[in-house]
């Protein structure tokens, strides 16, 4: 009996054996792209005279690496003028979590939060390969986990943020609804809802995609189920945030510590003007080309035939990562979790000849791992 159960736990595995060797690719190339980032990373730092180490753990990091160790321990406190000061609610918790978790084993926080966000970028790379192979075939899944790991914001993933968490429980979720499993999307969004407030986008898309299902009479309960899990996550952080703060709207009114709030995109198309204006080039104009370049691809997504849940959440994600008002120099790493815009790409060069993509790949890493590292080094602004 023993010997039929090992037989069958090796039978059930051999399906995710199989996907995992499919995917072996995407991931391979995610982590060198990584290591190619952090290089350029390391080599501008030595050239600029500071330790790339005084940037893994520091902006943000500073933040989820403090509610890992500490929780949310801080008291809410206001100024004179009303405005509160920076408090640690607004950082969601399910990355500190993990790398609470992982310290519990004696691993350095830093350490855990560096390994959380590589282990996690693994996961989002093999989901975005699972989504466009789903949707055109393998090379184009290569090339949209290629593509978002290469993308401008991709800083990110190799410091002790979010945004690689964030992006694992977004693509396996919207291959879950492709595949109309609802429950485990449903779930899936709702840990989401625990990592950033962009997730938002995310919730809605499911909300969306169940209720066509729900019209059209398909897989019974489940939608319904799934689109009530899948804001459960965020419900609860801004719930717990209402109690902590005394205000039902305390998660968006501890944000006025940092001057953060929607504002339909006024302050992002002023710096932009002022980007492209100014008489010397600057962060503030390689900025201004990333938000131009975003806008292009948002409307390229809109004239290419992409499953609606896609077009919903890669909508919404622009919409987000543009209109805060303030920050210009992260929009890079807001738009990061809008995979979608890399789509119309990955179409394009799927048509291209392999030595092609072996040169142009590899240039456009080098690229992004430069833009990353000039607005840590030079421009000394965070990501």
């Amino acid at each position: 009996m023993q010997e039929s159960t090992l037989d069958g736990i090796v039978g059930r595995s051999a399906p995710l054996r199989a996907a995992f060797r499919q995917a072996r690719p995407a991931i391979g190339l995610y982590l060198l792209c990584q290591v190619l980032a952090f290089g350029v990373l390391w080599l501008m730092s030595w050239t600029a005279d500071v330790s790339p180490g005084q940037f893994v753990d520091n902006f943000d990091a500073n933040w989820f690496l403090s509610v890992a160790q500490n929780g949310y321990h801080q008291q809410v406190t206001v100024g004179a003028d009303g405005i509160p000061g920076q408090n640690s609610l607004v950082f969601f918790p399910l990355y500190p979590a993990l790398v609470a978790l992982l310290t519990v084993v004696g691993i350095p926080a830093l350490a855990a939060g560096l390994v959380v966000s590589l282990l996690a970028g693994c996961a989002a790379a093999w989901g975005l390969y699972v989504l466009g192979r789903d949707f055109a075939g393998p090379r184009v899944g290569l090339l949209v986990a290629v593509l978002w790991s290469i993308g401008p914001g991709a800083t990110a993933l190799h410091l002790a943020y979010s945004e690689a968490v964030l992006m694992a429980l977004v693509a396996w979720t919207l291959v879950a609804v492709s595949r109309r499993q609802w429950l485990l999307a449903g779930a899936l969004a709702g840990l989401a809802g625990l990592t950033r407030a962009s997730a938002g986008a995310l919730i809605a898309a499911v909300g969306i995609a169940a209720l066509v299902a729900i019209f059209h009479r398909l897989d019974g309960w489940r939608p319904w189920v799934g689109a009530l899990l899948a804001p459960l996550g965020l419900l609860s952080h801004l719930g717990f945030v209402w109690i902590r703060t005394g205000r039902p709207d305390g998660w968006f009114w501890l944000q006025n510590a940092w001057q953060m709030h929607f504002d339909f995109g006024v302050f992002t198309w002023t710096k932009v003007r002022e980007g492209l204006t100014e008489g010397q080039a600057s962060w503030l104009t390689l900025t201004a080309l990333v938000v131009i370049s975003a806008l292009v691809l948002q409307i390229w997504t809109w004239v290419t035939r992409l499953p609606l849940p896609w077009q919903i959440y890669g909508t919404l994600t622009v919409v987000i990562a543009l209109c805060s008002s303030n920050y210009f120099q992260s929009r890079a790493r807001f738009l990061l979790p809008a995979f979608v815009l890399t789509v119309p790409v990955a179409l394009l060069l799927a048509k291209l000849p392999n030595r092609a993509l072996a040169v142009l790949l590899p240039a456009i890493a080098l690229g992004s791992g430069w833009y990353g590292a000039f607005m840590l080094t030079t421009g000394q602004v965070a990501p």
